[in-house]
């Protein structure tokens, strides 16, 4: 596989799989309320992998937040002391951003030990819950990564935007 196909599919992966994941969720969810309503008969294990789909969708898709710069934020002491100390103040946040998501690969990992010790199974699906777990230091580690490159970006491609639409607005309706 070439270098472009690899960094094509690192630069899409969080939102494929985010988005794929969301996907079988809506279409097991449906397939639940057709089969409860219509049919009157319901899935077992519907309502369970529905959740399990949503928590990798969740996970996943906080990584492709951050890439796309989506995740909430306050502006205001960015707004207040301007743009040379915005840098400063975004370099901070995203710092504490990636040890949290660190904090969270780590103690997540431990906990996925702990579930293969333990061999614990889901309720309805009856697999093991080291699968669903595996979605917090993925997610997390994920996010980190692309917590890193908007640091990085920041300092070294100016073609990363930290200035939104949001930002846009505030800058017109205060002024």
């Amino acid at each position: 596989m070439s270098t472009s196909k690899l960094k094509l599919i690192y630069n899409r992966i969080d939102e494929y799989l985010s988005s794929a994941f969301l996907c079988g969720m809506i279409l097991i969810i449906a397939m639940q309320v057709f089969n409860r309503y219509v049919l009157q008969h319901s899935l077992d294990w519907s309502e369970e992998l529905g959740r399990y789909l949503f928590i990798w969708s969740v996970y996943v898709g906080c990584s492709y937040a951050m890439k796309e710069d989506r995740h909430l934020e306050v502006t205001i002491f960015r707004h207040m002391f301007g743009p040379k100390v915005e840098r400063g103040l975004i370099t901070v946040a995203y710092s504490l951003t990636i040890a949290f998501c660190l904090f969270c690969v780590v103690y997540g990992i431990k906990m996925l030990l702990f579930l293969l010790e333990t061999g614990q199974l889901s309720p309805a699906l009856e697999i093991s819950m080291f699968w669903i777990y595996l979605a917090i230091p993925v997610g997390m580690g994920l996010m980190a990564i692309r917590t890193f490159e908007r640091i990085w970006g920041m300092y070294f491609n100016s073609d990363i935007k930290f200035y939104n639409e949001a930002d846009e607005f505030i800058d017109r309706e205060v002024k």
